[in-house]
């Protein structure tokens, strides 16, 4: 059973991803024998971590498995709290409404902290032993839900999540011991800075046996070509692929969304998706740095200002971006081309939001 899952690909056909996808099975194979299993799946943007949930996923739903999707929301410097679990645990509410009606009996309360559905938190409990006991709740409602059902729970974009997610997401991967469960957590990896809230957690569960941590790698070139042979439905030309693997640096939504501009006839080379997420990291920097990120992927697109160089730049930014901007400077110049560009005709203030595989 699959609920709250909505993941779409360009792609037709589910490539590599083998051995993570062996990974994941073999984990679900371990929580329907009762061993609640903890992943972590990360990548780089565009990386493909949603597909290959939605590849897992299909086959867990298949098997006869509750399947329930949270995602952590970008919310200003912190997400909003326990936004995932609120979703997780709806969705559990109404698929097993009387397996969780048993499971919350006479805490409804405390455990509308999480989901408001149940009814008023009460002001008794507040500050950590508030926090204490609604954690311990929360994870013995879902050792009950799962004492004689197979559930997958997946969050997704933990870096995003706020405080109090991030303490549970830590809690549940610390305390899970008995059930049918397994929780997946997926999250963007060039998003964790040194300074990054999600950094000390990843650290903390990199220390628990318990818990396994997947790192999704770039695709090599036979794996871009046949991911080019599934979206255009033939085999693609060596040039293609060249190209393709070139300017994507093997990253899957680039993939995808370059091969789409080529068949289009886009004129930039660049579809309005992958322009919108290349800026969404260009805005992720300070003012300063986004200024001359922008001139250094132009000193390549603009024969005005091709003498720009991007070291001489980048020698200026702040330490703590340096590395960012540079990763930065880098994709928009490569995947724009060498005449290519970022632009679409849109200015930059009308374009917001972006890809978050």
């Amino acid at each position: 059973m699959l609920a709250g899952v909505e993941h779409k690909s360009v792609s037709p056909v589910f490539v590599g991803r083998r051995a993570e996808l062996d990974t994941l099975r073999r984990a679900s194979a371990q929580a329907r024998a009762g061993a609640p299993q903890a992943l972590l799946i990360g990548g780089e943007a565009g990386v493909g971590k949603p597909r290959l949930l939605e590849e897992f996923i299909a086959e867990a739903a298949r098997e006869g498995d509750l399947v329930a999707l949270g995602s952590c929301v970008e919310s200003g410097a912190e997400g909003l709290p326990f936004a995932p679990f609120a979703a997780l645990l709806r969705t559990l509410r109404r698929l097993l409404p009387e397996e969780f009606a048993a499971g919350a009996a006479g805490q409804e309360g405390e455990l509308a902290r999480l989901l408001p559905d149940l009814g008023e938190a009460p002001g008794g409990r507040s500050g950590e032993e508030g926090t204490a006991r609604l954690f311990d709740l929360t994870a013995r409602l879902l050792q009950h839900l799962a004492a004689e059902r197979d559930i997958v729970l997946v969050v997704e974009d933990l870096h995003w999540a706020d405080a109090s997610t991030r303490r549970l997401i830590a809690y549940l991967f610390r305390t899970l011991r008995t059930g049918r469960l397994s929780v997946l957590a997926s999250y963007r990896a060039d998003d964790i800075h040194r300074r990054h809230p999600l950094r000390p957690l990843l650290a903390e569960l990199d220390r628990l046996r318990t818990v396994q941590r997947l790192e999704l790698p770039r695709f090599n070139r036979a794996e871009v070509a046949r991911q080019l042979a599934g979206i255009l439905a033939a085999e693609p030309d060596d040039s293609l692929v060249d190209d393709v693997f070139t300017r994507s640096e093997g990253n899957a939504f680039f993939v995808e969304e370059l091969t789409v501009a080529a068949r289009s006839g886009c004129h930039t080379g660049l579809t309005d998706s992958l322009r919108d997420l290349l800026l969404v990291r260009v805005e992720a920097l300070p003012e300063r740095s986004q200024h001359l990120v922008r001139l250094a992927a132009e000193g390549v697109i603009s024969p005005k200002t091709a003498s720009v160089h991007v070291s001489h730049i980048l020698a200026k930014l702040e330490v703590s971006t340096r590395g960012e901007a540079a990763a930065v400077a880098h994709r928009l110049r490569l995947v724009g081309g060498a005449e290519g560009g970022t632009g679409s005709g849109r200015s930059e203030g009308e374009t917001r939001g972006g890809e978050g595989r």
